[in-house]
Parts: C-alpha cells; sequence; structure tokens
C-alpha cells in the first residue's frame, strides 16, 4: 500500500474561485468536476452541482453568459461554465503541488476540498501555500493509511486544552458547525457560549493548533 494521507482542508473566503461564489443560504455546492485541454490558451469548463432548497437557486435567474443550467434531477441543479486556466484558485494549487481533488463542497462561507497527499511536508507546503488564497485555512480531516509497518497510532493530548477550549470546541461541534453545510455559525455557537464572535474563534483556533500540533507531529 501507498502510506498516503487524505486531507480534508477547508478555504474560508476563497478569491479565485468562480464556484464558490454560486452557494447561498439554500443552495450549498455538493460536487465539481473539470475538464481541462493540454493548450493553456484554451478554458477550463467546470460542472458544479446545487443541492439545497424548494424554489430553484438565484443562479438560475443570472443573466451571466459564462454559466448555463445543463441539468436538474432531484433537488439538485448542475450548471456549467466556461473560464479561463491558471488563474490560482483552491484546486489548480492543489494539482500544481502533484494532488488530485477527490470531493469539493462549498457554501457561502467556505469551500472544502479532499485530496490524497504523499507526506505531512507536502500538505504544510500545500496548506501555506493557500493562505493567499483564502481569507482562513483549516485543516479538517487527515486521514492517515495504516497497513504499513511503518504506521504509528496518533495520540492527541486532551489536556493541552484549557476548560474554555474543551468548552467551545464541543459546543461547535454538537451544534454542527463542524459539519458541511453549517448547521450553525460562529456566531450561533457564540451566543451559545454567551460570548463574542470574535472570542469564540479565538478560542477555537487556538485549540485547533494545539491538536493539530500532535496530529501532525509540530513539535
Amino acid at each position: 500500500m501507498s502510506g498516503r494521507m487524505l486531507a480534508e482542508v477547508e478555504v474560508f473566503g476563497p478569491r479565485s474561485c468562480h464556484v464558490q461564489p454560486h452557494a447561498d443560504e439554500e443552495w450549498s455546492v455538493s460536487s465539481v468536476s473539470r475538464s481541462v485541454t493540454s493548450v493553456d490558451a484554451d478554458p477550463v469548463i467546470e460542472e458544479f452541482t446545487l443541492k439545497g432548497g424548494d424554489e430553484p437557486p438565484s443562479v438560475l435567474q443570472n443573466d451571466d453568459l459564462n454559466v448555463d443550467h445543463v441539468f436538474a434531477y432531484e433537488q439538485r441543479h448542475v450548471f456549467q461554465l466556461s473560464r479561463a486556466a491558471g488563474q490560482g484558485c483552491v484546486c489548480e494549487r492543489i494539482e500544481a503541488a502533484g494532488c488530485v481533488v477527490h470531493e469539493f463542497s462549498a457554501d457561502t462561507d467556505s469551500l472544502v476540498v479532499t485530496f490524497l497527499v504523499d507526506d505531512v511536508p507536502t500538505l504544510r507546503e500545500i496548506v501555506d501555500d493557500l493562505q493567499s488564497e483564502g481569507d482562513t485555512v483549516k485543516l479538517r480531516r487527515l486521514l492517515e493509511d495504516t497497513s504499513t509497518e511503518t504506521d504509528r497510532p496518533v495520540v492527541l493530548d486532551r489536556a493541552k486544552l484549557t476548560g474554555r477550549q474543551r468548552e467551545v470546541l464541543t459546543r461547535a461541534h454538537k451544534m454542527g458547525y463542524f459539519e458541511h453545510p453549517r448547521d450553525a455559525t460562529a456566531g450561533d455557537v457564540a451566543d451559545a457560549l454567551d460570548i463574542s464572535t470574535s472570542t469564540f474563534t479565538e478560542h477555537l483556533a487556538a485549540a485547533q493548533r494545539k491538536l493539530l500540533d500532535d496530529l501532525l507531529d509540530f513539535r
């Protein structure tokens, strides 16, 4: 077996993505596929699926001629768009590192991509590179192939977290903040904890950093 890792990364406020802006409060992007030719001057064709509410998504009323509605089924609408290549979007940056995006989803706040990566140094380089594409980049999940003899279990030391950090993580998890699309926003969780949104995000970032230090062996 390869010993690769499956990484799930969330990018908040992506700047170059042409798909994520089509998500709204009712409709989320559930998948994206792309067709790229070998000629740089030719456009990239992307198809994305919106999944959600009862009424047609707002993009259906969009007069942008670069976006076409091509299919509909089971409260899902498939759109196709054409754009220039080499715009530095999240998927292109991951592919430039030699990885393939397996899954893509997006809501009004962020997009989530899942891909296989060979090692932690490569993952660090990808995450560092994505920092310039979004407001915030978070590693949501990392699964290791444990079929090889050199693999070892990862121990997460929860004692590193303060009581407040554990409370924030627990409440965020119970309210569905880590689901995608989210069941609760940062403001919702902050209100439930009776703290400001900025205080919530500070506690959350500190807790995640401590856990990820153990997970990625950042010592």
